[in-house]
């Protein structure tokens, strides 16, 4: 389908989607960075555990709230609320105040906001999608979501070190901005939802929205797949970025000064300049294969090149191995998210989502402890330990594509 002929609300969640992700992508990669400099490797990598598992519980009841009430009230709020804590990250990261334990606090305060926007914006997506279109409205977001990536950790890697404040700036306004075009424009079918009645408490009654989940083991087993899987990448702006930030000698590559920071900024930008030119080409290449081999190869090549920067430090080594997981990336994505869509009941998708969320989450509580597991083992190590976890991921998502004893649970 071409981009005419999405629905409205999908045209929304790509455009303004856009312009919010390059912005956000300027400055919260460099976070992790910047508080690493400021507490420690060890503390950052605990903190950034804690925020992953408290950013779970927040989507979890992010889901919920988004099943029972409006998801258009919900995702305003979200964005209102990570537009405040922007601002105040901004006052507190000025070197005229610099408080980093104030600005981490403020960090993991945005999981809240994220998990308000995130459930009730994609269940309005599969919402506003019939399944026929779904694959090429995945394909388009996956692809603007890239290019917005790249050219918001370029504006980050050029800028983030001196002109803070503007990037911090430039986000707030974005992101008023686009609260401004969602309340107008975004069409919410469950804004006029009358609220269920609960006659238990909240706590019960959420644990009993998330159990029919959670008694999926088909929608289980994929999203423990996705937990190995994701996390070989995550650990770039974790792991990676850190350790390059340490032991990458600064080279002068085409006129240009280069030292750990850009290289992690150069790695991004590889990536997401590939996703953008060679998004659509991959996916014809692969269209008409068995996609079930596609998803194993495209797994296989994505851990593998993560795996491998976890230990090079050659500059045109990690762009080499970017470039495979990169492919393998536009080779997986697509199916991952199709199949992950039709695994949801209608009933309960903002649910499902924010439960299927436990596999980005559990993978970035991979990758920022192995900021804590790298203090004890070297490169060489960590690198075999993710391509390990990598392995079990396929495993598990072959498993859930395929074993018998799950077929009775596939949708119709």
């Amino acid at each position: 389908m071409k981009f005419s002929q999405f629905p409205s609300n999908v045209k929304l969640r790509i455009f303004c989607g856009f312009f919010d992700h390059a912005a956000s992508m300027s400055v919260m990669p460099f976070m992790v960075l910047y508080i690493a400099d400021e507490l420690g490797k060890a503390t950052s990598g605990i903190l950034l555990s804690i925020n992953v598992i408290f950013g779970l519980l927040c989507n979890l009841l992010g889901g919920y709230l988004a099943d029972r009430f409006s998801r258009k009230g919900q995702l305003l709020a979200g964005q209102m609320i990570f537009a405040v804590i922007m601002i105040l990250m901004a006052i507190f990261i000025h070197p005229a105040v610099n408080m980093p334990w104030v600005v981490a606090l403020l960090f993991m305060l945005t999981a809240i906001s994220n998990a308000m926007v995130f459930p009730a914006l994609e269940a309005l997506i599969i919402d506003s999608t019939t399944e026929v279109m779904r694959k090429s409205v995945y394909v388009t977001t996956y692809w603007t979501n890239n290019l917005a990536t790249a050219v918001g950790t370029a504006i980050g890697g050029l800028f983030y070190k001196d002109h803070r404040l503007l990037l911090f700036i430039l986000i707030i306004i974005i992101m008023l901005i686009n609260t401004l075009i969602f309340k107008k424009y975004l069409i919410d079918p469950t804004t006029d939802r009358t609220p269920r009645a609960v006659t238990t408490h909240w706590m019960r009654d959420l644990l009993s929205n998330y159990k029919v989940a959670m008694k999926d083991t088909r929608f289980v087993v994929f999203t423990m797949a996705a937990v190995f899987i994701f996390s070989a990448e995550f650990a770039l702006t974790n792991y990676i970025g850190v350790r390059l930030h340490d032991e990458f000698k600064q080279i002068n590559l085409f006129g240009i000064h280069v030292d750990g920071v850009r290289m992690m900024s150069i790695m991004l930008i590889e990536n997401t300049i590939l996703v953008v030119t060679i998004t659509f080409l991959v996916a014809k290449v692969t269209e008409k294969r068995n996609q079930v081999a596609v998803l194993m190869l495209g797994t296989l090549m994505y851990t593998g090149g993560y795996g491998l920067a976890h230990h090079l430090t050659t500059w045109y080594l990690l762009v080499l191995v970017i470039f495979i997981a990169t492919v393998g990336e536009l080779m997986q994505t697509p199916i991952i998210s199709v199949f992950q869509a039709k695994l949801m009941p209608e009933d309960k998708r903002a649910s499902y989502i924010a439960f299927g969320s436990l596999g980005h989450s559990g993978a970035g509580l991979v990758a920022s402890s192995g900021l804590i597991i790298g203090t004890v083992l070297n490169s060489m190590m960590m690198s075999l330990y993710v391509i390990g976890l990598g392995l079990i991921g396929m495993l598990l998502l072959y498993l859930s594509i395929h074993s018998t004893i799950f077929k009775q649970q596939i949708p119709s």
